[in-house]
Formats: structure tokens, C-alpha cells, sequence
């Protein structure tokens, strides 16, 4: 076999890490409705089946991008695949919600690994055309998970239990660890004077876990409870602690002198805002399709997937007419677009036709394919080639916590209606709050859309003077 042919099955190992991380959190979504029903635990507990699972995630990236410089690759990812198979198995033997979360943690100690890595591999074995190709297709096979996991999980829920969505990224990572152990290279260098912030690493951890866990209980336990006066010291004294920390040590895991770039800091805002109103939909969506009109979860995964497909179409083109027309009225038309979708999703009811449910998708779809991939590149744009490293990292932080805290706050706010809707003495209380959440995170859509406009409204005259 030639080391040309090597490095392409190579490359194939290795992106499977990314689709099946990709692929089990867009599973567990179809999933939520039946979990709560079999569990007999309300949507506010079982969301931590998937923020649990994005909380742990994102905060170890750093973390498995340093030690990835350290120790040898190929047992490091290997290693990544036998976490996360662990942690599928045991999510699949799971009969309680406490084992089911903790199983959840487990497999993304595993994700973190495979996604922080995975790029990597792959920049250190191409250069030129064939990097650029091998990149393009991590991306593609990426957007592959997320646009068949909905479907598979419908079918795998609708035919042998929700249990069972777990079980593809189990025998899939268990198989990927054995050929990425003997065929990705072990060898790496060793990076000289880099080091890595880890009290940094420890102060971000707590203040995001504290934040997520107010967000998400607060309305549980009760505003004025002991736990959470106490969660929001913790907060406060850990996001004050990381951010005197970023500031005086010089190997920062987020550099605040880029927040001094216009276009860097709204742009990242207008990113974070947007992944609310794509993730907190992600997750009502299946439980109003499931609860209030009776769907199946296979139809539910067959409309959702409309959304995945529209984003796998739009946003390379609008990746390509970005490079060379800027960002700006392309990242506007995608806020706009979704914030008309989160609208039609409000107006939805126990009455609401397919169709209709398909065209929201629809749009949704077209809209995040129209802002992601210019917002990404407007948001990087301005940046120093020094500063692009921890600017990508700071823009995946973005990423990440708005998926959180998109998923923690629509479920809570969800929440808060229901018992208002509830007291009210209103006819059907779940409808009543998921349309009022969809206002909720429309709103979110209209002031993503607006810093969007901000950050690179000065973008034409920029490339003029470039030119």
C-alpha cells in the first residue's frame, strides 16, 4: 500500500471521532421525551443528559489540545474511542437518571478528547491541496452526524427503545480504537516553552459549572434557596478569580487584549447568541412534535433532519460568497431568516401540519447555514496571524457555551411558563410556554442579528483599503 493511500485511512480513522460526537448529541434529542416518560423525571432533570454531556466537552478542549503535545497521538486518541464506547455502554445499560448523566460525562471525557485532537492529526500529515481536502472532508463527515443522527435515533427509539440510540457510537468507537492505535503516527515532537494554564483551566470549570447549574435549577430549587445564594458566590468568585488570572499570566487560555477588536468581540457574541436559538429549539422541538401533536419519534427525526440537510447545502456556499464579499450582509440575512423561523416555530399549536413544521426546519437550516461560516471567518478576520490560535480557541468557547447555555436556558425558561401557564389554570400549560420560549429565543435571534450588523459594518471599506 502506498503512504499516500496510508494517510487517506488514516484520515478516515480519525474523523470518525468527530461524527460519532457529532452524531450522539444530535441522537439524545429525539431522545429527551422518551427518556422522561420511561425515567418518570421532569424535562428540567433530564436535560442534563445532554448538558452534562456539552459541559464536560467543552471544558476539557484545552486541556486534551496541550496533553496532545505530550503524550503519543495514536494512544491518545485510541484512548479517547475505549472512553467513549465505555461511556455509550454503560449510557445504554443505564435505568436511572443519575447513572444516565454520569455515563453521559463519561462519554464526553471521551468526545473531548476526539474533537480536540482531530484536526490536528490531520494538519500534521497534509500540507497544501490535500490539507485543505482532508479538512474539507472532517467537515463534511461532521455535518454527516449531525445530519443522520436525528433519523437514526427516531428509528432506533421508535423500534427498540431510547436506550439503544447509545449503542451505535459504542460499537463504532470501540472498532475506531483498534485501527487509530496501529495506524496513526505516534510520534510527535515536543513543543518547546509552550505551557498550559491550568488554575485558569480550574477557574473557568467552576464558575461555567456554576452559572449552568443556577440557570438550570434555580427555578427548581427555588430563586432564594441556600444552594443557589451559594452556587452564585461561587460564580462570582471563580469568573473574578479566571478573569485577574487570564490577565496577568502570559500563556492565557483567553487573551482579553482581542476583545479590544470590534468585529472579535461582537462577532463572538453575535455567535454565542445564535447557538441559543439553534440548540434551545434542538431540544424543544422533538418534546412539542412528541408531546402536543403525537409524533413518533422517527417522524420527529425525519423533520428535524430537514434542518441538517439545509445547513449542509447553504453554508459552504455562503462560505465561499463570504470570502470574497464579506460577511456582514450574509450573517444579517441568516439572523433575520432564523429569527423569522423561531417565529413560525411560536405560532405552532396542537393543530400545526407537517408541512409547516418542515418548512421552519427549512429555514432554520438555511438561516444557520448563512451566518455560521461568514460570522466564523468575519470574527477571525481581523485578528493577527500570531493571535489565530486562541482566537479559533476563544471562538470554539463561544461555540460551546452558547450550545450550553442555549439548551439550559430554553429548558428552564420552558419551565417557568409551564408553572405560570399552570397556576393560570390554562387549558394545555406545555403549549402555552413552549410558544412563549420560542419568543423568548426569537428575541435572542433579533439582538444576534443586530451585533452581527455592528461588527462588521465597517468590513467593505476595509477590503477597498486592503485592495
Amino acid at each position: 500500500m502506498h503512504n499516500s493511500d496510508l494517510k487517506w485511512i488514516i484520515i478516515w480513522v480519525t474523523v470518525i471521532g468527530n461524527f460519532i460526537s457529532m452524531l450522539d448529541s444530535t441522537t439524545v434529542n429525539i431522545a429527551l421525551y422518551e427518556i422522561s416518560k420511561s425515567l418518570n423525571e421532569p424535562i428540567s432533570s433530564v436535560q442534563w443528559v445532554v448538558v452534562a454531556y456539552m459541559l464536560v466537552l467543552t471544558v476539557f478542549l484545552p486541556f486534551f489540545g496541550k496533553l496532545s503535545e505530550i503524550c503519543p497521538r495514536n494512544k491518545l486518541y485510541s484512548t479517547g474511542f475505549l472512553i467513549f464506547s465505555l461511556g455509550s455502554f454503560l449510557s445504554f445499560l443505564s435505568h436511572s437518571l443519575p447513572m444516565l448523566v454520569t455515563c453521559r460525562c463519561i462519554e464526553a471525557f471521551g468526545a473531548s478528547i476526539l474533537v480536540s485532537n482531530a484536526v490536528a492529526i490531520i494538519a500534521s500529515m497534509f500540507k497544501g491541496k490535500n490539507r485543505g481536502k482532508a479538512l474539507g472532508m472532517n467537515g463534511a463527515i461532521v455535518a454527516l452526524g449531525s445530519m443522520s443522527g436525528p433519523a437514526l435515533a427516531g428509528i432506533l427509539i421508535n423500534f427498540f427503545g431510547w436506550n439503544t440510540v447509545f449503542l451505535p457510537g459504542c460499537i463504532v468507537s470501540l472498532i475506531a480504537a483498534i485501527f487509530s492505535y496501529r495506524l496513526i503516527p505516534s510520534y510527535h515532537p515536543p513543543v518547546k516553552d509552550e505551557k498550559f494554564d491550568y488554575k485558569g483551566f480550574l477557574y473557568f470549570t467552576v464558575f461555567l459549572f456554576s452559572l449552568l447549574t443556577v440557570i438550570s435549577q434555580g427555578h427548581v430549587w427555588g430563586w432564594s434557596s441556600d444552594k443557589i445564594k451559594i452556587l452564585v458566590c461561587t460564580f462570582i468568585l471563580a469568573t473574578v478569580m479566571f478573569v485577574i488570572r487570564e490577565i496577568k499570566v502570559s500563556y492565557p487560555l483567553v487573551d482579553f487584549s482581542l476583545f479590544k477588536i470590534r468585529s472579535f468581540t461582537l462577532g463572538n457574541i453575535a455567535l454565542n447568541l445564535s447557538y441559543w436559538g439553534v440548540f434551545g429549539i434542538g431540544v424543544l422541538f422533538p418534546l412539542y412534535a412528541q408531546k402536543v401533536i403525537g409524533l413518533s419519534p422517527m417522524s420527529t427525526g425525519f423533520i428535524v433532519l430537514t434542518f441538517s440537510v439545509s445547513l449542509i447545502v447553504t453554508a459552504p456556499i455562503a462560505g465561499t460568497i463570504a470570502g470574497k464579499y464579506g460577511s456582514r450582509w450574509l450573517t444579517i440575512a441568516g439572523g433575520a431568516m432564523f429569527t423569522l423561523a423561531l417565529l413560525l416555530f411560536s405560532s405552532f399549536n396542537s393543530e400545526t401540519q407537517i408541512p409547516l413544521m418542515v418548512l421552519g426546519e427549512l429555514m432554520l437550516g438555511i438561516g444557520n447555514g448563512l451566518f455560521q461560516s461568514p460570522s466564523n471567518m468575519g470574527v477571525l478576520s481581523e485578528v493577527d496571524s500570531q493571535h489565530l490560535g486562541i482566537a479559533g480557541g476563544m471562538l470554539a468557547l463561544a461555540r460551546n457555551t452558547g450550545m450550553i447555555m442555549g439548551i439550559a436556558m430554553a429548558i428552564n425558561i420552558l419551565e417557568i411558563f409551564i408553572t405560570l401557564f399552570t397556576n393560570l389554570q390554562d387549558s394545555h400549560p406545555f403549549l402555552s410556554a413552549y410558544q412563549y420560549t420560542m419568543r423568548v429565543l426569537s428575541l435572542c435571534a433579533i439582538i444576534c442579528t443586530v451585533c452581527a450588523y455592528l461588527a462588521y459594518r465597517n468590513e467593505k471599506s476595509k477590503r477597498m483599503h486592503k485592495n
